[in-house]
């Protein structure tokens, strides 16, 4: 576990693509390659490194977001899940790294709750985070013990909010939790047909999401998603206050699972073909960007890739550290 030092301000961009092959989506929704049994990895488009540098503010709020109510009812279930996942307790605040156990031993959360990606050290001068993540409609949660947060970011630096990508039964979301004052899912929108035209790039099927420190006095921090067809960044939530959370960060591939009889995990099935991709990962300290590397970045939160249960999953760091890839 890393130490809760308290730091000033760092941002990351990553850029996350999805396949183009079989069981992925497409940005046109559903879109698939007939014949072919494995997944076809597509690259990031590389003109989305330059989107975190952009602070074209639109003035709007993200397009076919959900109401706090239906937020709410969604996702509300998740709540103890992903403060379990953290070590959250009440009036503590959350101890605990992604993917690892609590200091008893006992499980976070389900039955395992491994990670692998990119770790944002905790630097002076940390202020945010920025990502083009993956997206898909093909993925297909089958059982109540399996969620998936791939991929999640949060930056470091004492952010309000970590940004996720949410799949588990019925479920598929880009969402912002509040880490300040709720402790929960406080923002969703989800992922559909609507939300690829106007948040995916139309060619790899990714969104580009931020989270960034807008007010040092207040610690304000922001999540916005970028709008392909407007050029300008939507707003999806804001929070202030002081982190219940972490002061270190991350851009990983997080999920909890079950593990049934055959030794095989509920996430390996549904996560089976398709390729979540986080590349061009950036960082920003004391308003300067600079790609994820060794100086400002590292893989503490890795678990091996057995600890996954899935025997098709393939995963690996593409390039210390901007560039992550996993398939299933």
């Amino acid at each position: 576990m890393k130490s809760l030092e308290v730091v000033p301000t760092i941002v990351a961009c990553a850029v996350v693509a999805l396949s183009a092959g079989t069981a992925t989506a497409s940005a046109h929704d559903g879109a698939r390659t007939a014949d072919s049994a494995a997944a076809t990895v597509r690259s990031a488009a590389p003109a989305a490194a330059g989107l975190c540098t952009s602070g074209a503010l639109s003035g709007q709020s993200v397009e076919g977001a959900r109401s706090p109510g239906e937020v709410t009812r969604r996702l509300g279930p998740l709540t103890r899940q992903h403060r379990a996942a953290r070590g959250y307790v009440a009036g503590q605040g959350a101890q605990a790294a992604p993917g690892v156990s609590r200091t008893d031993g006992k499980p976070v959360a389900a039955t395992i709750h491994p990670a692998q990606g990119t770790a944002f050290k905790r630097l002076q001068g940390s202020d945010g985070a920025c990502a083009t993540q993956s997206v898909s409609t093909q993925v297909r949660v089958r059982d109540a013990g399996t969620t998936i947060y791939t991929p999640t970011m949060y930056p470091a630096g004492g952010s309000c909010i970590e940004l996720v990508t949410v799949y588990n039964q019925g479920e598929a979301s880009v969402s912002a939790w509040d880490w300040c004052r709720s402790v929960t899912f406080k923002a969703s929108v989800p992922i559909d047909s609507a939300f690829l035209n106007t948040y995916s790039d139309g060619l790899s099927s990714a969104y580009t999401g931020r989270v960034v420190k807008t007010s040092a006095a207040t610690n304000t921090w922001a999540a916005d998603l970028y709008n392909y067809r407007t050029g300008g960044w939507d707003r999806l939530y804001t929070q202030s206050g002081t982190t219940q959370a972490r002061y270190d960060g991350w851009d990983i591939y997080e999920l909890y699972s079950t593990v049934g009889a055959s030794g095989r995990s509920g996430s390996c099935d549904a996560m089976a073909g398709i390729t979540f991709e986080s590349a061009n990962i950036s960082v920003r300290t004391n308003g300067v960007w600079a790609a994820a590397s060794p100086a400002n970045s590292d893989t503490g939160y890795d678990a091996p890739n057995s600890a996954f249960y899935c025997p098709t999953r393939t995963y690996r760091m593409v390039n210390a550290y901007d560039h992550w890839l996993a398939v299933g």
